[in-house]
């Protein structure tokens, strides 16, 4: 009794979950256009600037790390890949096993 009482409530659950989203679809359709386009510019910017944020942070993060940590952390990745390919595993990023 208890599962079936569990069933339903998660079946209502997920139903509820999808109408919520055809509501939110409806909302946005029901904005005037010019605040569409208002909206639609305000994300684009937002999506540039976290663009921007991440490149920043990605090449500040590598540029802190010295030359000869880097030189090691390289020679790390060889000799594992070394040892995965002696064991029969795949050949580097995205290989086949045949």
């Amino acid at each position: 009794m208890k599962r079936r009482t569990l069933l339903c409530l998660l079946l209502l659950l997920s139903l509820a979950g999808s109408t919520g989203g055809v509501w939110a679809q409806e909302r946005w359709r029901d904005l005037p256009p010019d605040e569409r386009r208002q909206m639609r510019q305000q994300m684009r910017e937002h999506w540039q600037q976290e663009r921007e944020l991440r490149r920043e942070d990605g090449h500040r993060r590598w540029g802190d790390v010295p030359p000869e940590d880097r030189r090691r952390m390289r020679e790390e990745i060889r000799e594992q890949r070394g040892w995965l390919q002696e064991r029969g595993g795949r050949e580097g990023r995205g290989g086949r096993r045949d």
